[in-house]
């Protein structure tokens, strides 16, 4: 077998099917562990069906990474699954056996398209078998937004929602409304303490009165008592 024919008839062909979806990586070395020969490619997979448009909404979403060796597709190419979005760990390392077991089945034949093809069908039903994110990755992005969210207003102050401004009113309102009772409570206090220009003068005059009741009642009682002692003498 040709292998280097081969594996260039796949590339062609991959490129045709999946035109600028298919793109080189450049993010691993060649080593001991990525025995690659040419290059490494990179394809982004989806749980959306073949002709479905992206919505920007995928609930999964990891890429495929691969490269041929020098035997392949007599052995297994080099192969990793990298989780993009909604994926924990474990489900990583479940995708990569599935796909390992496939690369088992179809030793002998070019396989990228194949693994492709079950790497998406994995990926729908991790979907369909749970509408929810993963509360391992739900916990990340939710951690993930607050520091974001906390970064932003730090930067660029709290933004002021409509919301938020209501909130902010209601609580404005409600201390004015306070403080103006305060205010009414201590004016209402101030009158019962202060006298009227009237009062104050019907006041003193009645204390006035009462003063001069008092001395006439003096000046009798001392002239009685001077008239007694006149018919004494």
């Amino acid at each position: 077998m040709d292998h280097a024919s081969e594996q260039q008839m796949e590339i062609e062909a991959l490129e045709a099917i999946f035109a600028d979806e298919l793109e080189e990586y450049q993010g691993i070395s060649t080593g001991p562990d990525w025995p690659a020969v040419g290059k490494t490619y990179k394809l982004e997979i989806t749980p959306r069906e073949e002709g479905e448009e992206d919505d920007g909404d995928d609930p999964l979403e990891m890429e495929l990474i691969f490269a041929h060796t020098a035997q392949y597709p007599e052995e297994a190419p080099c192969l990793r699954v990298l989780a993009v979005y909604g994926l924990s760990d474990s489900d990583v390392a479940a995708c990569s056996a599935k796909l390992n077991q496939v690369v088992e089945e179809n030793l002998g034949m070019a396989m990228v398209y194949t693994l492709v093809e079950a790497a998406k069908e994995w990926l729908r039903n991790r979907a369909e078998a749970s509408a929810e994110v993963d509360p391992e990755e739900a916990s990340k992005r939710a951690a993930a937004e607050e520091e974001a969210k906390r970064a932003a207003a730090r930067a660029h102050g709290v933004t002021v929602t409509v919301e938020r401004f209501m909130e902010w009113k209601a609580a404005f309102d409600a201390e004015m409304a306070a403080a103006k009772a305060k205010a009414e409570a201590g004016k209402d206090d101030d009158k019962n303490r202060r006298l009227s220009g009237k009062q104050w003068f019907m006041q003193d005059r009645a204390e006035a009165s009462t003063e001069a009741g008092a001395l006439s009642e003096d000046d009798e009682e001392d002239f009685e008592l001077d008239e007694e002692e006149g018919e004494e003498l």
